[in-house]
């Protein structure tokens, strides 16, 4: 599917978090020409009949003259495949993420990088942005550093 090496973010449902971190992965990926990519998945995409972006990602991504074509159109559900074929895998929260991962891909479970950014009703969808706005730049900036050195 992706002839570049890629990055993967996992969320639950895969219309908030994960989206905002993979456009603005694939934003900055695209302007530095780092030569990676970026997708998302969710590990739990029943969990809203809502298959759009959120607000909250769509505006972030608004404000900071990201175009929407840096994510995908609609949510998608995590598989074995994305899996074997991503080379970074990103959850989003440990606490939340861990245990689905554990449960639906236990050999993978131990694999991810786990990031602590809490969903909606755990963190402000300012803060939660925010966080993944660091948390993305500094792997950018480790991508940019491993491949000058």
């Amino acid at each position: 599917m992706f002839a570049i090496p890629t990055v993967l973010f996992v969320c639950t449902g895969n219309i908030y978090r994960s989206r905002f971190a993979e456009a603005l992965f694939n934003h900055h990926a695209q302007t530095r020409e780092l030569g990676w990519c970026a997708f998302s998945r969710g590990l739990n995409i029943a969990t809203t009949d809502f298959d759009g972006l959120s607000e909250h990602t769509q505006s972030a991504l608004e404000s900071r003259g990201i175009e929407l074509h840096h994510t995908a159109t609609t949510k998608t559900a995590l598989t074995d495949e994305d899996l074997e074929m991503a080379h970074i895998v990103i959850a989003l929260n440990h606490d939340e993420h861990h245990p689905l991962v554990a449960k639906q891909f236990p050999a993978w479970a131990d694999q991810f990088n786990y990031w602590q950014v809490g969903d909606q009703e755990l963190c402000e969808p300012a803060i939660a942005i925010s966080l993944i706005e660091k948390e993305t730049e500094a792997l950018i900036a480790e991508l940019v550093a491993s491949s000058e050195g």
